[in-house]
C-alpha cells in the first residue's frame, strides 16, 4: 500500500504537453478553493444571479488560460501554475464579477483565447476571437453609458484615471469625446503604416507586445472609460511580467491603479489625487510604447 501511494504521488502525467503530479493537482485544487472562498466574502454584495456565478466560472476558466499562454510563451510550467495562482486570487478579478457583477470577463476572456490563438500560430482565429470580443465590449460599455442619469456626459472621465485627469476632465466634453476617437484611430493606423512600411516581423513576442501596449493605450484616451476599464491590461501586464521578468513592476503598478479605480467608483475616494494614478498610467504606457519600438527596430 505504501508503494502504491508513492508512486502514485510521484506519478508524472502529460496533458497536451503540460506535465504535472498528484501533488501539483492538489495544490491547484487548494488555490482554486481559497479563490473560491474569497469570492463568497464578498458576492452577497450585489445581488447573485446566474450571470455572476457564470462570470465566476469563466474567472477561473480564464486563470487556465492564460497559464497556458505563459507556457507557450516560456515553457515554464512554473511560471504557467504562478500564472494560475495569482489570477484566481486577483484583487479586481474579484471585485468585478463576485463583488460588483460588472462581469468584463464574458469579452475579456475572448481577447486572451485570441492571444492564445496567436500564441500557437492561429493568427485568423485569434483575430476573430479578439475582434468578437471588442464588439462584445463596445456594447458592454455603450449599454452602461445608457444607465448614466445625464443628458449629456460632464466629464470625459466616468471612474478610470485617463489622459483628461491630466489635461482637464470637465472642459470641452462635446469636442474631446469625438476628437479622441480620432487620435486613437489615428494612432493605430499610424502604427500600423509605421509596421508595414519598415516591414516589422510580426512575431509570438511582437503581439504580446502589442496586446499590452493596446490595452493600456485604448482606456487611456478612450473617452467615458468606467473604473473597470483597465480589466485586460491588469491581466497582459501579468503575462508580461511572466514572460519578461524584469518587467515585474507594470502588474504591480497596474493593479494599484485598477484597485484605486475601483476603490473610488465604490466609495468616492483614494488615498491619492487621480491625477496621480492618470500620470502612473502614462509612464507605464511610455515603458511599454519604448519596449515595442525597440523589439519593432531589432526585429525581436
Amino acid at each position: 500500500m505504501d508503494e502504491f501511494l508513492r508512486n502514485f504521488i510521484s506519478r508524472k502525467w502529460n496533458v497536451r504537453g503540460v506535465t504535472f503530479t498528484f501533488l501539483d493537482l492538489l495544490l491547484a485544487v487548494c488555490i482554486t478553493g481559497t479563490g473560491l472562498a474569497l469570492r463568497s466574502t464578498v458576492i452577497e454584495y450585489t445581488p447573485t444571479d446566474t450571470w455572476k456565478l457564470c462570470a465566476v466560472v469563466l474567472e477561473f476558466a480564464m486563470a487556465v488560460l492564460c497559464g497556458a499562454i505563459v507556457h507557450s510563451y516560456t515553457g515554464s510550467r512554473l511560471r504557467a501554475f504562478l500564472t494560475y495562482a495569482i489570477l484566481a486570487i486577483y484583487p479586481t478579478a474579484v471585485a468585478n464579477g463576485s463583488l460588483w457583477n460588472i462581469n468584463c470577463i464574458y469579452y475579456v476572456i475572448l481577447f486572451f483565447l485570441g492571444l492564445y490563438l496567436y500564441s500557437r500560430g492561429n493568427a485568423l482565429l485569434g483575430t476573430g476571437s479578439i475582434l468578437a470580443g471588442l464588439l462584445i465590449a463596445v456594447f458592454r460599455v455603450r449599454s452602461w453609458w445608457m444607465t448614466l442619469d445625464v443628458a449629456y456626459p460632464v466629464s470625459l472621465n466616468r471612474g478610470w484615471p485617463n489622459f483628461y485627469e491630466i489635461i482637464g476632465k470637465n472642459a470641452f466634453v462635446e469636442l474631446y469625446d469625438k476628437v479622441s476617437l480620432l487620435i486613437l484611430a489615428g494612432m493605430f493606423l499610424t502604427g500600423i503604416y509605421w509596421f508595414a512600411d519598415k516591414k516589422v516581423k510580426v512575431t509570438k513576442d511582437m503581439v504580446l507586445r502589442i496586446f499590452l501596449f493596446a490595452a493600456i493605450l485604448v482606456p487611456y484616451f478612450a473617452p467615458y472609460m468606467p473604473a473597470w476599464a483597465g480589466y485586460t491590461a491588469d491581466v497582459a501586464a501579468l503575462i508580461y511580467f511572466m514572460r519578461w521578468p524584469k518587467r515585474f513592476y507594470l502588474p504591480m503598478l497596474h493593479l494599484i491603479v485598477s484597485y484605486s479605480a475601483y476603490a473610488y467608483a465604490i466609495n468616492g475616494e483614494t488615498k491619492l489625487p487621480m491625477v496621480v494614478f492618470s500620470a502612473l498610467l502614462l509612464a507605464m504606457l511610455t515603458n511599454v510604447g519604448v519596449d515595442l519600438y525597440r523589439a519593432a527596430v531589432k526585429g525581436e
